[in-house]
């Protein structure tokens, strides 16, 4: 299976559905087995992402199947053994032809362990242990990377980390408006004590 085929035939399963399954792993198998490479792969997707910003549905489809060719998916579907987490540093910057943005990378991660500790109610080792095997700690390639990541609130993200899929559905809130003035203030003095910047911010490059 050549590069172009591969593209071709998961662009035609993103427009059909969901694409996190052992439909999209046997596709992938398909092409590994006929030589194709974790890293072609990973371009390819990154940039099916890129293609399909202008649909987040489409493109949550793309980045679904990305996490599987990174292998930051469930053992059951995986293909490929999964790539090592980046250092997590502040700083991260990164353009478009109009926006840019700046993500630091290691204050966002720790603020989101930080919630899992103090809203989950979880130890901090566990709150690491969960975060290192998620999304978060892959690589941010393009400013889309950092989009979707910043598309929702930390402290979602945190709840999604220990509670999982639909958490929110079983009464557990998926942000802090009934309780903003205690989590702002809480938020505040974690910062501070551990030295943490805003996780991001934005600006227009003209």
């Amino acid at each position: 299976m050549t590069e172009n085929e591969l593209q071709k035939i998961l662009k035609e399963k993103i427009a059909q559905g969901d694409c996190l399954n052992k439909s999209v792993q046997q596709i992938l198998l398909d092409y590994k087995q006929s030589g194709g490479q974790q890293e072609t792969a990973r371009k390819l997707m990154e940039q099916v992402a890129i293609d399909l910003s202008e649909d987040e549905t489409l493109q949550d489809r793309a980045y679904d199947i990305l996490d599987i060719v990174t292998g930051w998916c469930n053992p059951e579907i995986k293909v490929w053994d999964r790539q090592k987490p980046v250092q997590l540093t502040d700083g991260l910057q990164l353009e478009d032809d109009e926006t840019g943005v700046v993500f630091n990378h290691f204050s966002f991660c720790e603020l989101v362990k930080h919630i899992m500790v103090n809203y989950g109610k979880i130890d901090y080792d566990l709150a690491t242990e969960k975060l290192n095997d998620s999304y978060f700690v892959k690589e941010l390639r393009t400013i889309k990377d950092v989009e979707y990541i910043t598309h929702e609130l930390e402290f979602h993200w945190a709840m999604l980390l220990v509670h999982g899929d639909m958490y929110w559905t079983k009464g557990i809130p998926c942000n802090f408006n009934k309780f903003i003035d205690e989590y702002l203030a809480w938020e505040k003095e974690i910062k501070q004590k551990y030295n943490l910047k805003n996780s991001y911010e934005y600006y227009d490059k003209y």
